[in-house]
């Protein structure tokens, strides 16, 4: 049994519904069987009886378990619900969690396909988000995600070259994270993210099997480590259909806010002088 940790950041209800979470994922929970009782988890586990429920509640609400009155807690079985239809993945924005993490959560396969590798200097954005000089080299890669070989999600991320300078095209076919974690000793540690509802475009379409006009949803994220740098900048472009965002509402979490004024004129600027670049070449 991994340990909780219970000196680091993450609250102790995230760490027991991850734990939770990955024995079903694992099989240890059969489908369609009970999983232990309150009290056995209490024990097991050394925590509190409100942690348990609220373990438990947040996997109710993710689909992982149901409760039956009178009777106790059960393993669902995970991609199905009413009318036969896929359930979509589900991505924790408290945890930060891997897009490999997500699909293997679903039970699912995961593939990648890289589209882009290069090491180039990045944009003013990217520059500002990674907290590095306009003149510092990244590795901008582009990859499309499959779950049981249907596209998921297109992944763009752009990452200093300095803290990762021998990284390869073929390192990042699998789980990035776990990549700079066996690689570099890189601890990842949090993120902050935002999204929003687009319509899918003439590349998104091609890219995940969708009609232009589909729903997609667009994630833009900076991931930091432990020591506070920032490692990664990334823009995912996910199926609407097929991903769902689980938002914490407490005291560890935000609501959604409206993008600040100083910050939407930057970006305006920024898209302005982008497209003023590609008008004179």
């Amino acid at each position: 049994m991994q340990p909780l940790d219970r000196n680091g950041n993450i609250p102790l209800v995230y760490q027991l519904g991850e734990a939770i979470r990955d024995k079903i994922v694992r099989g240890e929970y059969s489908l369609g069987e009970p999983i232990p009782t309150e009290d056995q988890l209490q024990k097991f586990y050394g925590v509190s009886r409100t942690t348990v429920r609220l373990a438990l509640a947040k996997l109710v609400n993710e689909g992982y378990i149901r409760r039956q009155q009178g009777k106790g807690t059960y393993v669902n079985p995970r991609g199905l619900v009413a009318k036969g239809k896929p359930k979509p993945f589900s991505r924790d924005m408290f945890g930060v969690k891997s897009t490999t993490q997500i699909i293997l959560s679903a039970g699912m396969k995961v593939r990648t396909e890289v589209l882009h590798f290069a090491r180039e200097l990045p944009s003013e954005d990217v520059a500002a988000k990674l907290g590095i000089n306009e003149k510092d080299p990244v590795l901008h890669f582009e990859r499309v995600r499959y779950a049981d070989d249907r596209p998921l999600v297109l992944e763009k991320s752009w990452i200093p070259a300095a803290q990762c300078p021998d990284l390869k095209r073929e390192d990042i076919k699998d789980s990035l994270y776990l990549v700079l974690f066996k690689k570099y000793h890189h601890h990842i540690a949090a993120a902050h993210q935002s999204l929003r509802a687009i319509l899918a475009s003439e590349l998104d379409a091609r890219i995940l099997d969708l009609q232009i006009g589909e729903p997609v949803m667009l994630v833009h994220g900076v991931t930091y480590l432990d020591d506070g740098r920032a490692i990664e900048a990334q823009e995912s472009h996910f199926r609407g259909e097929s991903i769902e965002f689980v938002i914490e509402l407490g005291e560890y979490s935000q609501y959604a806010r409206l993008m600040p004024h100083d910050l939407l004129r930057r970006r305006k600027s920024i898209a302005m002088k982008a497209a003023g670049s590609t008008a004179g070449q």
